[in-house]
């Protein structure tokens, strides 16, 4: 493949993630720190890129940037913390960079400083400790959106616009491009690579890299609600070490109960804990430990239970009438059909479309 093309790939990528940086710093709706370290995220991979591209740059320009050369490089150590601590900043309601952050950039600064103090430190040593950091924090980076994942199910009845789904992809994208290039240099290092594929392969890591940025630009900044997240008090707590007597757990639940029966809240389909907490007068973190230990569900599979108890009721007394399956989701508290179907197929063991078919029959 062209060399000038791959070139200008990377030039137009980091032009462009130039621009999505400056953007995100301004930004001030939703979580500002997020932004900032968005920002920097982005500012660090054009950094890198521009130092991969700095002979076209310079022919380009007729500037003379070779005093750039390395300096752009030692952004690399900033790629794996920086889209740690973003991921932590979008679970976390209460996440701040303090002084306790900053043992994440101690590698970039030692980076940077090696270059303007021409420190001679062999190659294969920087790359093999480049590529350790990065693995490392892309680990860190799934755990904590797992984590996460698994989280919010306690807190939230609807999921769907709060699971950071796009989250993963965006992690296992930046991964997959950081695995091209871990294997263009070795395989072109040991001499096993032909050159038309490995400019083909730099080729799809820029692409990676281009396509990524914009996704991960569009969904920080065009949605907010993704930034909604957890608190650190809201995370679930031993219960071992909860004051909670079988006694009280017992009451809870009755109350519980008769509050679902009686006033079917479910049929929100917003409905949080500290909601139904509210309603009942008892924390949000007993009402939890209520739901996990004495029902054995999270409050996302609780609340799903009634709803699709409502909805099995729907198409029972609909079977034959003209109420379509996405009308019976809606009414019965749901807003995704895919959660609907997903959580129905898991309770009942059928579609909604064969569930119903079944009740015309009988």
């Amino acid at each position: 493949m062209n060399s000038t093309l791959i070139n200008s790939l990377g030039v137009l990528t980091a032009v462009l993630l130039i621009i999505f940086a400056a953007f995100a710093f301004s930004y001030r709706k939703g979580k500002v720190v997020s932004h900032k370290i968005l920002s920097a995220f982005l500012f660090a991979n054009a950094m890198y890129i521009i130092d991969f591209s700095l002979n076209t740059i310079e022919n380009a320009t007729g500037l003379n940037l070779q005093w750039f050369h390395g300096i752009g490089s030692s952004f690399g150590f900033l790629f794996g913390p920086l889209l740690f601590l973003y991921s932590k900043s979008i679970t976390q309601k209460d996440f701040t960079f303090n002084n306790a952050k900053l043992p994440h950039l101690v590698l970039f600064v030692f980076a940077f400083l090696r270059i303007l103090l021409n420190i001679k430190i062999p190659f294969i040593y920087r790359y093999g400790v480049f590529n350790l950091q990065t693995v490392t924090y892309m680990i860190a980076c799934f755990v904590v959106i797992i984590n996460y994942r698994k989280e919010i199910k306690n807190y939230y009845s609807s999921i769907q616009k709060l699971n950071l789904t796009w989250m993963l992809y965006i992690v296992g994208a930046f991964f997959l491009m950081w695995m091209v290039d871990l294997f263009t240099f070795i395989f072109n290092d040991i001499k096993l690579l032909d050159p038309t594929i490995a400019s083909y392969l730099v080729f799809v890591s820029l692409m990676i890299n281009f396509v990524f940025a914009i996704l991960i630009f569009y969904k920080a900044l065009q949605h907010p609600e993704i930034f909604a997240g957890i608190t650190e008090e809201e995370k679930p707590q031993k219960y071992e070490q909860s004051r909670l007597t079988e006694a009280e757990k017992e009451e809870y639940l009755q109350m519980l109960e008769y509050y679902f029966i009686n006033e079917k809240p479910y049929l929100n389909p917003e409905l949080t804990i500290s909601e139904v907490a509210g309603k009942l007068n008892v924390s949000p973190k007993y009402l939890s430990q209520v739901i996990n230990e004495s029902i054995g569900k999270n409050f996302y599979d609780f609340i799903n239970s009634y709803r699709i108890e409502e909805a099995k009721k729907q198409l029972n007394i609909n079977a034959d009438s003209k109420k379509t399956v996405l009308e019976v989701l809606y009414e019965s508290g749901f807003n995704s059909k895919s959660a609907f179907n997903s959580a129905f197929k898991k309770q009942t063991g059928f579609t909604p479309t064969q569930f119903r078919k079944q009740a015309a029959i009988n």
